[in-house]
C-alpha cells in the first residue's frame, strides 16, 4: 500500500489546494467515489464556505484512508490540463511533487498508469522523470563555453583534448548533481544547462559562482592532461520554456538570450546573468554582481572580478 510521510502529503495537500476551488476538489474526488461529499465528510455545515486547501486536506485524507492514495496521483496526473466544472485546470506544482515523490523512491509510470517503485537513476535525465512533453516550464538556463577550444586543439592535438573534456565532463557533471541541474546540450566544449522547480534561480547561480572558481583546481589536477590553464565562460537566463525530450532541439528565447549573453557579454572567468535571474537571489548572493547594461532588453548583471584565479 502506498503510503506519504506527513511531509509529502502536506505537499500533495498545498498542490491541489493552490490550483483547484473547493468544488473542483470536490468533484476530482468524486470520480475515484461518486457518492464523496466534502462538506459532510469536512464536518462542516452546507452553508459553510471551504477554502481550496481544506477541501484539499479533507481529501487527500479520506483518499489515504481508503487506500486510494495510487489512484488520486494517477487522477491528479491524468487529469492536469483537462476540463473539470466547465473549467480547463491547470496543476501548479504537480511535476515539483512527483519529483519529490521520486527521492522517496516512487515514481508515476506512465506506461503502466500507476505509482511503482524507482528502478533507474533519474539524476541523469533531462527531464528529472517529471517534465512533459510540449509544457511550458519556468526554468534557469546557463550557456556555458571552453573559450579558445580550436586553438587549445590545434596547439594539443584532438585526443588530449578529449581526454580533457573527459575529465572536465565528469566534473561538471559532479558539481551539477550537487544543485539538481542537467545537461539538456553538449557539444564537446560546451552546452546548454538546465534547473528547474524551487530555487531554481538560485541554485544555478549558485553553480556557476563555483564552477568558476573550482576552474583553478581543474587546471591543476593531475587528471588534467593540458599543461595550459583553461578558461570557461557562463551566462544565464530564465524563463518559461517549451519542454521537448529531445533537448537539443528545442527552441526558446530563453535559451537564445543565454547564449548570446555567453557568448557576447561575457568574459573569460566570469558569471553573467539577466535581471529576471538577479531580482530573485537573496541579498548577499546580489552583491556578487554589478550591473554591466542592458543586452537585448534585460539588465545584465556579471561578477566584477574574474573568479578563476586564485
Amino acid at each position: 500500500m502506498l503510503t506519504l510521510d506527513p511531509a509529502m502529503k502536506n505537499l500533495l495537500i498545498e498542490t491541489v489546494g493552490g490550483s483547484l476551488v473547493a468544488d473542483q476538489v470536490e468533484a476530482l474526488g468524486q470520480m475515484l467515489l461518486p457518492e464523496l461529499n466534502i462538506h459532510d465528510l469536512s464536518g462542516k455545515r452546507r452553508n459553510f464556505t471551504l477554502s481550496p486547501r481544506m477541501a484539499a486536506q479533507v481529501l487527500t485524507e479520506h483518499l489515504i484512508d481508503h487506500k486510494q492514495l495510487s489512484d488520486y496521483i494517477k487522477l491528479l496526473i491524468e487529469m492536469d490540463e483537462e476540463v473539470i466544472l466547465g473549467k480547463e485546470i491547470r496543476i501548479e506544482g504537480l511535476e515539483y511533487f512527483l519529483k519529490q515523490l521520486s527521492e522517496t523512491g516512487l515514481i508515476y509510470d506512465l506506461k503502466k498508469r500507476k505509482v511503482v517503485t524507482l528502478k533507474e537513476d533519474l539524476s541523469k535525465r533531462p527531464d528529472w522523470g517529471v517534465l512533459k512533453n510540449g509544457r511550458n516550464y519556468d526554468v534557469t538556463v546557463g550557456s556555458m563555453d571552453i573559450v579558445g577550444s580550436s586553438e587549445l586543439v590545434n596547439k594539443f592535438g584532438r585526443k588530449t583534448m578529449e581526454k580533457f573534456y573527459s575529465f572536465f565532463w565528469s566534473t561538471l557533471g559532479e558539481r551539477l548533481g550537487t544543485y539538481d541541474g542537467r545537461i539538456w546540450s553538449w557539444a564537446g566544449d560546451g552546452g546548454i544547462l538546465a534547473f528547474a522547480f524551487k530555487n531554481h534561480r538560485e541554485r544555478a547561480t549558485r553553480f556557476a559562482y563555483e564552477m568558476q572558481r573550482i576552474m583553478p583546481l581543474i587546471n591543476t589536477h593531475t587528471r588534467n592532461p593540458i599543461s595550459e590553464s583553461v578558461a570557461i565562460r557562463i551566462g544565464m537566463h530564465s524563463g518559461k520554456v517549451a519542454f521537448m525530450a529531445d533537448t537539443g532541439k528545442m527552441i526558446s528565447d530563453v535559451i537564445n538570450l543565454a547564449a548570446h549573453l555567453e557568448k557576447k557579454g561575457t568574459q573569460p572567468g566570469f558569471v553573467s546573468i539577466t535581471e529576471s535571474i538577479w531580482k530573485t537571489l537573496p541579498s548577499k548572493l546580489q552583491n556578487l554582481f554589478d550591473p554591466v547594461g542592458d543586452f537585448e532588453g534585460q539588465l545584465q548583471m556579471s561578477s566584477p572580478d574574474r573568479l578563476d584565479t586564485i
